[in-house]
Formats: C-alpha cells, structure tokens, sequence
C-alpha cells in the first residue's frame, strides 16, 4: 500500500537519503525508530507528496490518507471541530457528527482554537485530523510526544484498530517504549544517509 522504490534526497549537496526502498503492506505498521535529526522525518514527507526525492519513485495504494507531522499546520482561528471539518471531503451534518466523535475520543472540546490548546491538545487535535478523514494510509510523527500515559495508550490502540482494519501505517519515533502496545515491525536507523531496504 506504501511503496518507496530508489528514493535519494539530499539537502545543499548533502545526501540525507540515499537508494532506500521501503514497502509497507495493508494491514501492516512500521515504525523507523533513531534519534532526531537523521532523515526520518523527510522520507515520512516524501511517503506524504510533500517533498519530492531527488530520484526514486513513490506510490501509494490509496488516495485516502491520514497525517500528523510535528508541526501540526493547525487553523489557528478555527475552533476544534472546524479543523477536522476543514480537511474532511465533505462536511454535511454527518461529517459534523463524526468529527465530533474524533474530538470526544482524543478528549478535546470542540469549540476551543489551537492557541489556546497546551502541546498535548494539539498533538491529540492533530491526531484525531488524521483519523477524521477515515484514511486507509496513516503517516504519522512522533505521535506519542507531549502526551501522558492514558493519551498514549489511547493512540496506540487506535493506530493497531487501524492497522486491523486493513489500513498501512507508516510512522516516525525515537521512542520505542511506546510500540509494545500494537503490532509494529520497527526498522531502526542510526546513522546518515540513510539507506534501507525494507
């Protein structure tokens, strides 16, 4: 459902990925796990369409996608519900009704705006976004960080519902202590460029 075939990225000259294939099937998570600032982010990016590989090719099963990056591009005069709204395809009354399941599941109130949220809120607000739009390809980064135990336990178990359900999952972490909870087959990385064959 996730293909990456050859991908090579560099930045200013700078290889950061290099000849790395990377499949994920339906009804499979993978983790890519290694400290910060190694590339993880960018191919989860470049999985995403939002930044082009320098060569290589990218496909992806399916046009219903789910995202939460660390930066959680938020609407920040949006209440809550109109964030999920804004990226569901059609927002009728029974979108309206979904989004605010999303919203009571992640524990936020739905006419609160982002500026107003703690890092935790936005990161579950962020989340919920991802799963409103009831994708079959879930790309997710660090969706365990700024959030306590219960938040945590939460989103692993909705990610393994996902993954059950026959979606893929492609997600970055350097907190492996959290992938106990689902069913994950982690790659780790520890060194730049990276190169993988997975």
């Amino acid at each position: 459902m996730i293909a990456l075939n050859n991908v090579t990225f560099a930045i200013s000259g700078t290889p950061l990925i290099h000849d790395t294939t990377l499949h994920v099937a339906a009804r499979e998570a993978v983790c890519l796990c290694g400290p910060s600032g190694i590339g993880k982010t960018t191919l989860l990016e470049i999985a995403a369409g939002l930044t082009a590989p320098d060569s290589g090719t990218v496909a992806l099963g399916s046009t219903r996608i789910g995202c939460a990056f660390q930066d959680d591009i938020l609407v920040p005069w949006l209440t809550a519900l109109d964030n999920l709204l804004l990226v569901m395809a059609k927002p009728t009354a029974h979108a309206k009704t979904g989004a605010g399941c999303w919203l009571d599941r992640f524990g936020l109130d739905p006419g609160m705006r982002p500026p107003r949220m703690s890092g935790g809120m936005r990161r579950r607000l962020s989340l919920a976004r991802a799963f409103a739009v009831k994708p079959d390809i879930l790309l997710l980064d660090e969706p365990f960080a700024f959030l306590d135990d219960q938040w945590q336990t939460t989103t692993a178990m909705l990610i393994e519902a996902h993954r059950l359900a026959g979606g893929a999952v492609l997600l970055v972490s350097h907190q492996e202590r959290y992938l106990d909870a689902f069913q994950c087959r982690t790659i780790s990385i520890d060194h730049s460029p990276i190169t993988l064959t997975a």
